[in-house]
């Protein structure tokens, strides 16, 4: 199990790397730094497969006392390839902006990186927790996770009195809306992985 455990470990650090990529497209709309965050989404995949087909295999073996720990890596599996889905959607409305020449406001930048930064530290502290069975770092994503929340709603209205006083399109509030809602998102699923965490601490 310490093996599996650190190649999600890896495994995590690839999908950070992912957002990071995301992150830099988002500010300088170089392609190479898309093409970086796809590639990256489609080596999660190919490890989401491999390690699913090991944890299958390895089900009908397992002893009663390492089922649970079995279970809880499963969903971390999950959560982590769910995490390359919602990049790869960013990257994909970063690209529709740029083809359409959508313009967003220097606001909505600032409220987008900084939703992005504390997202990007929140999965990267969810995957520490599970990697040490750190308790203390989990709850500290688990507050980040309302944080991200919190921010998002906040976005949103601050979106909304934008769009009211005619200072971004349609289009771009779009795009903006849904950017902020795939971050939210993804704090989900580091809050999935910061509770198995606490869970095991607490069996």
């Amino acid at each position: 199990m310490l093996k599996l455990k650190r190649k999600l470990f890896i495994w995590g650090e690839i999908a950070v790397h992912g957002l990071k990529e995301t992150q830099q497209f988002l500010n300088n709309n170089q392609n190479k730094h898309a093409e970086v965050a796809y590639q990256l989404e489609d080596a999660i995949n190919n490890l989401d497969k491999k390690i699913t087909n090991y944890l299958v295999q390895a089900s009908s073996s397992i002893s009663e006392s390492d089922s649970a720990a079995h279970s809880s890596v499963v969903d971390i599996v999950r959560d982590i390839e769910r995490i390359g889905d919602h990049f790869e959607n960013i990257v994909e409305l970063i690209e529709y902006r740029i083809t359409n020449k959508v313009n967003m406001t220097e606001q909505a930048y600032e409220d987008m990186n900084e939703m992005f930064n504390l997202t990007i530290e929140t999965v990267s502290q969810a995957i520490e927790a599970f990697s040490e069975m750190d308790e203390e770092k989990a709850m500290s994503v688990i507050k980040q996770e309302d944080q991200i929340d919190s921010m998002e709603r906040k976005f949103r209205k601050k979106h909304i009195l934008r769009l009211n006083e005619g200072l971004c399109s349609g289009s771009a509030g779009i795009v903006f809306v849904d950017i902020i809602s795939n971050l939210e998102r993804i704090g989900d699923h580091a809050l999935n992985i910061a509770q198995e965490v606490v869970g095991k601490k607490e069996d």
